[in-house]
């Protein structure tokens, strides 16, 4: 998201406010005002840590379930707002908050901001919650766990969904403030007095940048509990994730070509946070047999904007229809059949 993008010029008055005022009370509040809901107890490579997790519907005879993983910056209520009660009268969905984000433990695995590490992660706690090869959604960030989990786990998944998903390394690096938050002692002031009110202060200006060109919900960023980013724990689990993807990118990106499970990408061609080009028509190109569905004028939050096409994708993969492969262009309000026919 882009609401740092403007923290230099507010860094002294900001570090001046925050040593005088505690934030402690605000922290100990989240949990009252976004509550958690469900915890699942992991074990093997990732024993003691606990995921954060939701849940809706029941999976039909020969209907995979539906997991979705949210991206940076975010949480499961982003997946739980858009997508969950629309899947769920179809099947089981299961919203997971990847680890260190929301109310998901980090764990202790010395590689767990590894795109991988994290599809681990989160396959083992399916597994101890009774769930089979579903198909995995992932957006922005989380498209590349939806990745990696075809990857090395092709027999226990079903298919999956890069929605907006970053896939590639792209040129030049990420924010300033990664650096900081890697900076001995000052990161740890930076985030314990600065994130939190600079946070308050640019959010609605970074939701809005991160919809554009789309308008986003009302109260988005109440109702997906964004705030609980500003944590200093959470915010470091966010630059960790965020400072080392390009890196790991880099060495998973070599092997897409042997992705063998069923695959439909959705992305907006206006999306300016998440290059489509450089990311979801690449990720097609590389995969024999996957379905391009391309939204015209859509941004970054498609699961918010065009809901009905999303939903639609999900659900073919989880009743194992075959992959219309090849792309699909499909314009503002229009649909599938539409866009289908005039091929």
């Amino acid at each position: 998201m882009a609401f740092l993008k403007r923290v230099p010029s507010l860094f002294v008055p900001l570090l001046v406010i925050g040593g005088l005022v505690s934030y402690s009370a605000p922290r100990a509040l989240a949990a009252t005002m976004w509550p958690p809901d469900l915890f699942v107890e992991l074990g093997g490579e990732f024993s003691g840590a606990r995921f954060h997790y939701t849940e809706q519907g029941v999976a039909p005879p020969g209907v995979a379930s539906v997991v979705l993983i949210h991206g940076a910056s975010g949480n499961l209520r982003d997946m739980e707002l858009s997508l969950m009660e629309s899947l769920s009268r179809h099947t089981r969905v299961i919203a997971i908050d990847r680890p260190g984000h929301g109310w998901s433990d980090r764990t202790s695995h010395p590689d767990i901001s590894n795109p991988a590490v994290q599809a681990r992660a989160i396959r083992e706690a399916l597994a101890r919650l009774g769930v089979e090869r579903p198909v995995i959604l992932g957006h922005s960030w989380g498209g590349a766990v939806a990745a990696a989990y075809a990857l090395d786990f092709p027999e226990d998944t079903a298919g999956i969904l890069p929605l907006s998903g970053a896939l590639y390394p792209w040129p030049g690096g990420v924010a300033w403030y990664h650096s900081v938050v890697r900076t001995p002692a000052i990161g740890w002031l930076f985030m314990q007095v600065l994130v939190e009110p600079a946070g308050k202060l640019l959010v609605e200006e970074g939701v809005k940048s991160n919809f554009y060109p789309d308008t986003p919900p009302e109260n988005y960023t109440s109702k997906t509990a964004l705030p609980l980013l500003f944590r200093p724990h959470e915010f470091r689990a966010n630059s960790e994730d965020t400072s080392n993807l390009k890196e790991n990118l880099a060495r998973m990106s070599t092997r897409y070509e042997s992705i063998s499970v069923p695959v439909i990408i959705v992305t907006g061609n206006a999306d300016h946070t998440v290059s489509p080009k450089l990311h979801s028509y690449a990720f097609h190109n590389a995969v024999e047999g996957s379905e391009l569905i391309k939204l015209k004028g859509t941004g970054h939050m498609p699961h918010y904007v065009r809901r009905d096409i999303v939903v639609d994708a999900v659900l073919r993969l989880a009743r194992g229809e075959r992959v219309r492969a090849g792309m699909t262009t499909i314009h503002a309000d229009g649909s599938v059949e539409e866009a289908l026919a005039a091929e």
